[in-house]
């Protein structure tokens, strides 16, 4: 793309050179019942139990306590569904890996490790995983579904986001990062069609206009898709050259062992520069010409930027790992000074974890949950074991309706950004 028409981004998902599985999708389906209403309707969820199927091909089916609605995605290794959890109502992605495409031993290992790495997320920023269900012939990874599509969208409609609005947004792009590097999680294709976007302000699913500049402030940003990630366990070097050609670190295309979190710093960069420019700062149809581009930082920076904006991209596209900007500068740069976060439906300062208000609504959760047949002990157990299973699965997704329901009676009270939010330990 010539400089001429760098109106809009590119999808890298054209390039033939992009390694990379489908994020999940951000198509919606019409709600069913009324999420206002926090009272369960027993009986129509009863009904919805005597659907009996035992495959996961067809809409409608049931697998485990969910009902599987259209396909909204697809991946190496099968789709993604939307699915409708029967206790509670909540809408929920379904990531479905067949079996019978998992047969090199490579394929076995990336699978197992994004598992493992969904299991260590719980971050407002980051996709939740809320149960996995193993069958003979599927895995089914069950996890938070966010209709409000992705970012690359969403600087596509705008052709470029305003400097205030991007930097809300990039901030939790930031917070998001630095809690997976914090639990040594290396992301490895950071990009827009990676950073999905959820309306906190009309987070009830009622049909709504995505990307209202009236509620712009009111987005909350989620990095998904880690089939390509891996873990950093005691400051190990990564090795594998992975992710969309466009924001591979320079180390990364060199074949050199590269420190992950540093690499995902440059892929940041880029973002940062789609998000304000509208473009990307590196684009060549050949892949050499553009990993020369890459090498020597070959990009030109639009006059429109601010100055603030200008130091913050280059320190962050440093060609130099080591003059690169880590976490905890992008976090001090002026550019981001005043930027806060929003507070966010189910995940609560660490702090008031043990409120007053968090106790009486872990009782009421674990109340209705027993009323529908959930032991208390159960339940109780999984959270403190950090299971993944039916039983923690209906916690948090009832947790969520409840504390939207009382959100959407109160103001909503900002939050520290830095939030990884556990259970509530009984």
């Amino acid at each position: 793309m010539n400089s001429s028409s760098r109106t809009t981004l590119t999808n890298s998902a054209s390039s033939p050179t992009s390694t990379e599985l489908s994020t999940i999708g951000s198509n919606s389906i019409e709600e069913i019942g009324d999420d206002q209403k926090f009272t369960l309707d027993i009986v129509h969820i009863l009904s919805w139990r005597l659907i009996v199927t035992n495959g996961g091909d067809n809409n409608g089916d049931v697998i485990g306590e969910y009902v599987l609605g259209e396909t909204i995605g697809k991946g190496t290794f099968g789709k993604v569904r939307l699915g409708l959890h029967l206790l509670t109502g909540e809408k929920v992605a379904i990531k479905i890996l067949e079996k019978k495409r998992i047969v090199q031993v490579a394929d076995v290992e990336r699978v197992a490790r994004e598992i493992k790495i969904l299991k260590r997320n719980r971050h407002q920023n980051v996709i939740q995983l809320y149960e996995v269900i193993d069958s003979p012939e599927r895995i089914f990874l069950i996890m938070e579904h966010i209709d409000g599509g992705e970012m690359f969208e969403y600087i596509v409609a705008h052709h470029r986001i305003r400097e205030p609005e991007a930097a809300f947004l990039f901030r939790q792009i930031v917070d998001g990062l630095a809690y997976l590097h914090a639990n040594e999680v290396t992301h490895r294709d950071l990009k827009p069609e990676n950073l999905l976007l959820q309306s906190i302000r009309h987070h009830n699913h009622r049909q709504q206009q995505h990307y209202d500049q009236s509620v712009s402030t009111s987005l909350l940003v989620k990095i998904v898709d880690f089939g390509l990630s891996n873990t950093h366990d005691g400051g190990r070097l990564l090795r594998t050259a992975c992710g969309s050609p466009c924001y591979a670190a320079p180390e990364m295309i060199q074949g050199r062992l590269y420190h992950g979190p540093i690499a995902d710093m440059w892929s940041l960069g880029v973002v940062l520069f789609a998000m304000v420019c509208g473009f990307l700062p590196f684009e060549d149809s050949n892949t050499n010409l553009l990993y020369k581009k890459i090498l020597s930082a070959n990009y030109k920076m639009p006059t429109f930027l601010s100055p603030n904006v200008q130091d913050l991209i280059r320190h962050i596209l440093e060609t130099d790992p080591e003059k690169r900007y880590n976490v905890d500068k992008i976090r001090q740069h002026p550019w981001l000074a005043g930027v806060t976060t929003p507070g966010v439906v189910g995940f609560e300062a660490s702090e008031s974890a043990k409120s007053d208000e968090a106790k009486t609504r872990h009782k009421l959760v674990l109340n209705q949950l027993e009323a529908l047949g959930l032991p208390r002990g159960e339940v109780q157990g999984s959270l403190s074991r950090k299971a993944f299973n039916r039983f923690t699965a209906s916690y948090f997704l009832l947790d969520g309706k409840l504390q939207r329901t009382m959100k959407n009676r109160t103001t909503s009270i900002p939050i520290s950004s830095n939030n990884a939010t556990a259970p509530f330990d009984p």
